[in-house]
């Protein structure tokens, strides 16, 4: 009996962190990784499916549907469960949530949200597993979208371990460096990790800031004239392992959305694969080990005050960082790397194709 085969279904980028993790999983766990790309319309993506002739390939044993393609997700469920093949979505975010909880652009009463609603409970109804990035998402799908907990998995997001892992490079010191890496967004606060940076500027510490995204300019406003902060240019995703190798302790999350409270940013998996300690606002999605773990400082959401101590109290401490560094990696290791979401993966499609 040949491999079993795994078909990527929708208008998505495969080279986005978490696609390319599972995408290299799914392979190291013996699957064929078939794709196919919606280009036309993704609610009728079944019917391009057969104009293209999808039915005269190989057939698929389970079909995946990736991040945030909600669009795709009942087309793609109508294809395969005419044909007897299971369907498994890694929404990853909801779009009502995001509308009415993190950005408050609606009001849950409104018709409009009430409409999006139920358009995104149907969705998330489809599909035979929907997988979640933390505990707390699936709680949040139980709750909000009404999927039965039995059809919910958690399947942590991961790196790219060939891209983000140790590197002999280290932080110049003094000054003590302190690294924000990622999207500008209202779940991430990085409005507080300027008014972090400003209780500092006589400090002797460094912030820099690295990154893209719609708050981009709102918060390069908020940092002017403070003088320890610093908006370093965008490096190609190879290169970010350098960047984060040249500071001494790298910042998460800190936003005061209830979808900041349910999140491990990419950056807490990329910097602790690169030995690097974090700071970040607590998740109940985090192992429960992270309580215990010298890298990794909890601070409370929307807290400048909280996260300025928490990077003085590693810079006070900073003849040890090499403990911490070693922390950070054993942290990563342990309980975020790809052997530990391999297993997770194998789980989840195990349950449904045997």
């Amino acid at each position: 009996m040949g491999s079993k085969r795994v078909l990527w279904w929708g208008r998505f980028d495969p080279g986005y962190s978490r696609n390319r993790v599972y995408i290299s999983l799914f392979k190291k766990l013996g699957w064929e990784v078939d794709f196919f790309f919606v280009k036309v319309w993704p609610r009728f993506g079944d019917v391009e499916a057969f104009l293209r002739g999808l039915q005269f390939r190989a057939k698929p044993d389970l079909v995946w549907v990736p991040v945030a393609r909600q669009r795709d997700v009942l087309a793609a469920c109508r294809w395969s469960h005419r044909r007897g093949i299971p369907v498994i979505f890694d929404p990853m975010i909801s779009a009502w949530d995001k509308k009415v909880l993190e950005q408050l652009k609606w009001k849950a009463e409104e018709p409009r949200a009430k409409k999006l609603l139920v358009r995104e409970k149907k969705m998330m109804a489809a599909p035979d597993i929907v997988c979640w990035d933390t505990s707390c998402h699936v709680d949040f799908c139980a709750q909000y979208l009404d999927v039965p907990r039995e059809r919910l998995r958690v399947l942590l997001t991961g790196t790219d371990e060939s891209v983000f892992k140790p590197t002999s490079t280290m932080p110049d010191s003094p000054p003590f460096r302190v690294l924000y890496h990622g999207a500008y967004l209202p779940l991430h606060g990085t409005e507080y990790i300027v008014e972090a940076a400003r209780m500092t500027q006589d400090e002797g510490i460094q912030w820099d800031f690295l990154g893209w995204g719609a708050y981009k300019a709102a918060t390069e406003a908020k940092a002017a004239g403070i003088k320890n902060i610093t908006f370093l240019e965008k490096v190609p995703y190879v290169e970010v392992p350098k960047v984060i190798a040249a500071h001494d302790v790298v910042l998460g999350v800190f936003g005061t959305t209830a979808k900041a409270a349910r999140v491990i940013g990419n950056k807490v998996y990329e910097c602790m694969a690169c030995c690097r300690p974090t700071i970040n606002e607590f998740c109940t999605g985090y192992p429960p080990e992270a309580k215990d773990c010298k890298a990794i400082k909890f601070v409370p959401p929307g807290d400048a005050k909280a996260i300025a101590d928490a990077v003085r109290a590693y810079r006070d401490d900073w003849a040890n960082r090499d403990s911490y560094f070693a922390a950070a990696r054993d942290f990563f290791e342990k309980h975020l790397s790809m052997a530990v979401i391999e297993k997770q993966l194998a789980g989840i499609v195990g349950e449904l194709v045997h």
